[in-house]
C-alpha cells in the first residue's frame, strides 16, 4: 500500500511539474487517462489517484464526460522544499517584487534568545521586507539573521538581490535545513497599512528556522495575506 501511495503521489507531481513549466496551461484540457497511464507506464487507478490529488490541490479541475482541464493559479504554494518567492509568483504568471523595507543591527532580547538560542545581547540583523505580486502586497516578513555569521550583511540592498543567494556566494552558507509553522493572525494596525488591508483582518503568521549543520542562520516572521497567497502541504 506505502509503495502505491508513493507511486500516485510521484506522478501528481510529474504532472503539476508539467503545468508549472507550460506545457499545459490555464484552461487546456489535459490528456485522457489512457494517454497518461500510457506516457506514465502505470495503471489507469494509480492516474485517477494521482488526479483525484490535484483535484483537492486545485490545480485541475475534472469535469465528467468532457474531460481534465487546467485551473488559474491562486499562488499557490507547494511546502516540500525550499522556495523561492519570486519563482512560485512567476509560474502564476505574475510579476514578483520585493522591496526592503529596512535592515539594521539590534541585540538578542529573551523573545530571540528563546526563538535563535543566541546569547542574550548578541547581536542579529533584522531585515525588513515586503512582497508584492503586480504590485500588490502579499507577504510582510521579518528576518534575523546572527551577526557573527554575516558580518556587514547591510551593504546589500535586498529589493535586488536574495538572501540566501547573498548568504550564500558571500558568505559560503548553505540552508540545508529549514522548517515552518503556520497560525492565523490579526493584523496590526501598522501592518495593515503596509499590507494595504484593513486592521484586524485574517492573516497566515508564519515562523521559519533555517540551519545549515544544526546552526541557526535565519529565524523569519511573514504575515501573509491569506486570500491571495496559499499554502499546499505534501504530506507523502
Amino acid at each position: 500500500m506505502k509503495d502505491g501511495v508513493h507511486l500516485y503521489a510521484k506522478i501528481a507531481r510529474k504532472i503539476r511539474l508539467q503545468i508549472d513549466s507550460g506545457k499545459y496551461n490555464v484552461g487546456d484540457r489535459l490528456p485522457p487517462e489512457r494517454k497518461l497511464c500510457e506516457e506514465f507506464e502505470v495503471s489507469r487507478i494509480t492516474i485517477r489517484q494521482a488526479l483525484n490529488r490535484l483535484q483537492e490541490q486545485k490545480v485541475i479541475d475534472r469535469q465528467q464526460g468532457k474531460g481534465t482541464f487546467v485551473l488559474p493559479s491562486e499562488y499557490n504554494q507547494l511546502l516540500d522544499t525550499l522556495y523561492s518567492f519570486k519563482d512560485e509568483i512567476e509560474k502564476s504568471g505574475q510579476e514578483a517584487n520585493t522591496r526592503m523595507l529596512d535592515i539594521d543591527r539590534i541585540k538578542v532580547d529573551a523573545y530571540l534568545n528563546h526563538k535563535m538560542g543566541l546569547p542574550l545581547n548578541s547581536y542579529v540583523y533584522r531585515l525588513s521586507r515586503l512582497r508584492l505580486a503586480n504590485n500588490i502586497p502579499l507577504v510582510l516578513e521579518y528576518s534575523f539573521i546572527p551577526f557573527s555569521l554575516a558580518p556587514e550583511l547591510d551593504r546589500f540592498n535586498f529589493s535586488k538581490v536574495s538572501l540566501y543567494e547573498t548568504l550564500n556566494s558571500e558568505y559560503s552558507i548553505e540552508i540545508d535545513k529549514a522548517y515552518e509553522t503556520l497560525n492565523a493572525t490579526k493584523l496590526t494596525a501598522d501592518e495593515a497599512d503596509i499590507l494595504k488591508k484593513e486592521q484586524d483582518d485574517t492573516a497566515m503568521y508564519i515562523e521559519r528556522f533555517a540551519y545549515t549543520n544544526d546552526q541557526i542562520i535565519e529565524f523569519t516572521r511573514s504575515l501573509v495575506i491569506g486570500d491571495k497567497y496559499k499554502y499546499t502541504v505534501e504530506l507523502i
